[in-house]
């Protein structure tokens, strides 16, 4: 079977798959961008979206990613801790900072939580990156859901032997290719596509997304300024992409990460035994979702009907319809009985009244499904939403509950993430990467890294790293549990204040930490206190000493130290005079002593 058979078979086993499953993401797009899905909605004159569901999905995402990961690199061998330190430093104050394909890093993380939430599941891809503003190393890229082609019958990616990813690329992305190692076939590329209008704007509705089909109408691109299929089959020992345009493969090379792992990663809402995809919070919410909606625009129409209800008119009493007019101080031309011509239909307020009760309702339905509440949700609404202190307690320890489930299948997905650009920056290095740091961050890093001091320029703050330095090892990524999590500042406060009295109240501890190989600094612990404290200018307070202020106290201290030293010695001196019989000629009182000699 020729390679482009193989690629063109597995990629329309996957798009059968997943033909159903692309309704589902055309459904929950549409809730998620305030669109009306529901029959009653679509119909009603009212037309408004209560976005609930996206706020509790956005709220938790910005919960559970609220900052960066916080975490170690760990060596396999035990042998390399200085360098781990040295990829800890690299990924913290280069690699992090510099990832920013299509967005910044954090960005990118919260946008797979939430993302990942509304359909189920979510893609990114980790690889090395040559960028034009000179930064070269690992980045992220986040991957549309209907541009991932799954392996048929596997059950996550974990578990598969390939994936086929799409992209989308413009002639300049070809031409730039001409020019680099590793490809084949771009000349003929660019020859069979450089006539040609771009085929991303032409793709079936399938291909797009809900939003991108409503608001993005289809517009012809001016010809060599498209962009052209593209699509990248990732094995676990080989790399192959192929361009559809062009019908010919222009890559055929062996995973360049050398780890026999995928590129890609996957983050889940929930996992499924029987789906790939898993299953989202907006899947679940949908129908709850509507019936809000649908309450809403039924109430708001009838409230309509209400304020302007139907009027019969007696064509027999009615002189002349052109008169007719619906306004205030409008007048009506009519015959014989006035009272008789026209009357409202009396409606009955029943449904009107039923409205708060119903959408009450509802509404706790969806913020039981979240594990939260509102103010607006009662006991009399639902039992598990009371208003007591334990009540409320009950409920903060059901919404931490469903958010540390998502946190933690978060951390799943960035300890994959970290690890892969960890690696990749010991094995792809070609080049030395300078960092600016302060003197206490080389101090820590000579204790286990006394090379460091050579690469550190003291006048300028900058430590080059060479690409010696990083070596071929592999690496683990352990993040710290919770270090993405949104703080809570009062939270804070108090575990600072309780950590800064138990030092206060048992001075020994330090001493015991000491012994086993811990240092406390208690001047830190005190900063972040005063820092969290919410105190005006605590920076005023609370003043950091000069390294000269430091090197006078120092010799203050020492000082002081020998002075106490020397005032002990002459004390201890004294203390051991000898008491005993008086010289001759030092007798006591009445024997002459003290001038008291006879004849005199």
């Amino acid at each position: 079977m020729e390679l482009r058979d193989e690629i063109a078979g597995r990629r329309k086993k996957a798009e059968d798959y997943l033909r159903l499953k692309r309704d589902l993401w055309d459904q929950v797009e549409q809730l998620f961008h305030n669109q009306l899905a529901d029959y009653i909605s679509e119909s009603s004159k009212s037309q408004v979206f209560d976005s609930k569901l996206t706020t509790l999905t956005l709220e938790r995402g910005y919960r559970v990613m609220a900052q960066l990961p916080t975490g170690k690199v760990r060596p396999i061998s035990t042998n390399d801790t200085g360098d781990a330190k040295l990829k800890n430093l690299l990924l913290d104050k280069y690699v992090i900072p510099n990832a920013n394909a299509q967005f910044d890093f954090l960005t990118k993380l919260r946008m797979v939580d939430i993302y990942s939430n509304v359909y189920g599941n979510f893609f990114a891809m980790v690889d090395w990156d040559v960028r034009g503003n000179g930064y070269v190393g690992p980045d992220m890229w986040l991957l549309p859901i209907r541009d991932v082609f799954p392996q048929v019958g596997a059950m996550s990616l974990d578990d598969s032997d390939y994936v086929i990813v799409r992209t989308w690329k413009p002639l300049s992305y070809f031409e730039g290719l001409a020019k680099r190692d590793g490809f084949k076939n771009v000349p003929k590329i660019i020859e069979k596509i450089k006539d040609k209008d771009g085929s991303k704007e032409t793709r079936d509705s399938t291909s797009k997304s809900k939003r991108e089909e409503d608001q993005y109408p289809d517009a012809l691109s001016a010809r060599k300024a498209g962009f052209f299929e593209v699509w990248t089959q990732f094995e676990k020992d080989r790399w192959v992409d192929f361009s559809v345009d062009a019908d010919i493969e222009f890559r055929d090379k062996k995973n360049p990460h050398d780890n026999e792992e995928l590129p890609v990663v996957c983050k889940y809402s929930i996992p499924l035994l029987d789906d790939f995809m898993g299953m989202g919070d907006f899947e679940r919410g949908a129908t709850m979702q509507m019936t809000i909606n649908s309450i809403w625009n039924l109430y708001l129409d009838a409230c309509k009907m209400s304020i302007f209800p139907p009027t019969l008119l007696n064509k027999d009493m009615i002189a002349s319809y052109s008169s007719i007019k619906w306004g205030a101080a409008e007048k009506w031309l009519c015959r014989g009985n006035v009272d008789q011509a026209a009357k409202t239909i009396q409606l009955s307020p029943q449904g009107i009244a039923t409205f708060n009760n119903t959408y009450q309702v509802a509404n706790a339905s969806l913020l039981n499904m979240f594990g939260t509440t509102d103010t607006t949700v009662t006991a009399q609404t639902e039992a598990g939403f009371g208003k007591t202190p334990k009540a409320l307690a009950m409920q903060t320890q059901r919404e931490n509950t469903r958010d540390n489930a998502d946190r933690f299948y978060m951390e799943q997905f960035l300890k994959k993430v970290m690890t892969k650009m960890v690696n990749l920056l010991s094995k792809k290095q070609s080049s030395a990467i300078t960092l600016r740091l302060f003197e206490e961050e080389i101090k820590q890093l000579e204790r286990s890294y006394k090379e460091i001091r050579e690469n550190y320029d003291d006048k300028t703050g900058k430590l080059t790293i060479k690409p010696k330095r990083s070596g071929s090892v592999l690496y683990d990524y352990e993040i710290v549990s919770g270090s993405t999590y949104a703080l809570d500042q009062q939270m804070q406060q108090e575990n600072l204040m309780r950590l800064l009295q138990m030092f206060m109240e048992t001075p020994q501890l330090a001493q015991v930490l000491d012994m086993e190989g811990w240092q406390v600094k208690l001047g830190e612990l005190f900063k972040r206190v005063m820092s969290s404290s919410g105190i005006q200018d605590w920076d005023k307070i609370l003043v950091e000493k000069t390294e000269e202020e430091m090197s006078e106290g120092i010799l203050q201290q020492d000082a002081q130290r020998l002075a106490m030293a020397i005032q002990q010695a002459q004390q201890q001196n004294m203390n051991q005079v000898p008491i005993g019989p008086a010289p001759e000629g030092l007798g006591g009182p009445g024997e002459g002593g003290y001038g008291g000699q006879a004849g005199y």
